[in-house]
């Protein structure tokens, strides 16, 4: 075999292999931009039901305990009922309104990342269904505005999965302000095997997760144990 037709095999080769390379980053750039567009959608549509519950359901709602309050004063029907009612459609109005808050983008961006997973968690510890606590170690960074979001939406998404599927009955979330951060959801609940492949790979909010992690150069791991609860560990550089 002649030394061009080497030279030519080598440099095909070579070609080859560069564009496989550049197929495969422009692939893993296209993923990353449509996962990004996706999250900025979801945040629209987060903000329009949020206004929708502020604005509609709200307004009804405070419409419903005003003509509660004022029945009541008549002094007409069975007072007891009344009272009950009025209580139960205020507990309704004071959710919708936390769920609301939780959903919209701005409120999150009033506050710090800790400060807005707290919310989260006394909204659900006043369901006096799961007993939520949060540590912190170190002191808290400033992290960037659409950084803060995407951290908070995968806390979010983690709290859903345990509320939906675990049945547990304590949650403990850890904030670790190292040299990068570290956050540690945990919870008692009934478990999953984490090395069924498919359990991860199919389940939408884990998923998830993982994805939002990557998509800030972050990490997330998902261990399980059958019967003895999950634990989600995120490890994301501030910057």
């Amino acid at each position: 075999m002649s030394s061009a037709i080497v030279f030519f095999m080598l440099y095909f080769q070579r070609k080859k292999f560069q564009y496989a390379k550049e197929r495969g980053e422009l692939e893993k750039q296209y993923g990353e931009q449509l996962l990004q567009s996706r999250l900025e959608m979801q945040e629209q549509t987060f903000d329009t039901i949020s206004q929708e519950i502020h604005d509609n359901v709200g307004q009804l709602l405070s419409l419903a305990k005003l003509q509660l309050s004022l029945l009541e004063k008549k002094e007409a029907g069975d007072k007891v009922l009344i009272t009950e009612i009025k209580v139960n459609v205020g507990n309704a109005l004071n959710d919708l309104r936390d769920i609301a808050k939780s959903l919209s983008t701005s409120r999150i961006q009033e506050l710090s990342l800790l400060q807005a997973v707290e919310h989260e968690l006394q909204r659900i510890n006043r369901a006096e269904a799961i007993v939520c606590k949060v540590e912190v170690s170190g002191n808290e960074h400033q992290i960037a505005e659409q950084k803060k979001i995407i951290i908070f939406r995968i806390v979010q998404e983690s709290l859903q999965n345990i509320l939906k599927h675990a049945q547990a009955t304590t949650i403990n979330v850890v904030f670790d302000f190292a040299e990068k951060l570290n956050i540690t959801i945990e919870d008692n609940g009934v478990g999953f095997i984490t090395g069924e492949k498919e359990k991860i790979e199919t389940g939408l909010g884990l998923m998830n997760i993982v994805k939002r992690a990557k998509l800030i150069m972050g990490e997330a791991t998902i261990n399980s144990v059958i019967n003895n609860g999950t634990k989600i560990t995120l490890t994301i550089p501030y910057v």
